[in-house]
């Protein structure tokens, strides 16, 4: 198994759930990025957190002891809508999760095993944490792209040619356990939600 020397979600993620209500992630003037749904809070930050969390940790720097969301306007909530916008890299993480989405789930499932799964072990093996994109949804509709998901991975292990990874999911914060695996008879998460695939970021 390969590993982030060190790391763990317990200790280095954030502590706090992705779970923010409703509100503008930006406001300028009167106008406000939650006008019509566009950019709310609510939708989640998990890339603004799985990119901070990557960032202070390579820079050796301590981590929040905040246990709840930090509050809209504030200098962490800020740094984490930043961060969000940084994660989307000018467009191409959406389209990496729509075009592998689009393949369907067997598609996902041969994109993530042949492809995905070694580079994410290649990006750990150099000691760096993996952002890593969670395909939970299908089709051409770029509107059900909201259902995706980004987290950080720390660990991961290939045997009897399944590869388990080891993450830090934002959902479940504190919790060192979550995993994600591409095997034969499938790909799944830990925690029982949907996951057709996934990818590095």
């Amino acid at each position: 198994m390969s590993a982030v020397q060190g790391f763990l979600p317990s200790t280095h993620g954030l502590h706090f759930p992705n779970r923010f209500p409703s509100g503008p992630m930006i406001r300028i003037g009167p106008v406000s990025t939650s006008l019509f749904g566009l950019a709310d809070a609510s939708n989640g930050l998990c890339g603004g957190m799985a990119w901070y969390v990557r960032e202070r940790v390579e820079a050796g720097l301590p981590i929040p002891a905040d246990t709840d969301p930090p509050a809209n306007g504030s200098s962490l909530f800020r740094a984490l809508v930043l961060r969000q916008v940084k994660s989307l890299e000018w467009l191409r993480t959406p389209l990496g999760f729509w075009w592998i989405g689009a393949k369907g789930p067997d598609g996902a499932a041969r994109r993530t095993r042949d492809t995905e799964c070694p580079k994410i072990a290649a990006t750990i093996e150099s000691g760096h944490l993996a952002m890593v994109g969670l395909i939970r949804h299908q089709g051409l509709n770029p509107l059900n792209l909201t259902d995706s998901h980004q987290v950080l991975a720390y660990a991961s292990d290939t045997q009897a040619g399944a590869t388990t990874i080891r993450i830090y999911d934002s959902n479940h914060p504190d919790k060192d356990d979550i995993t994600i695996v591409a095997g034969a008879t499938g790909i799944r998460q830990s925690t029982g939600e949907t996951l057709h695939g996934f990818f590095r970021l």
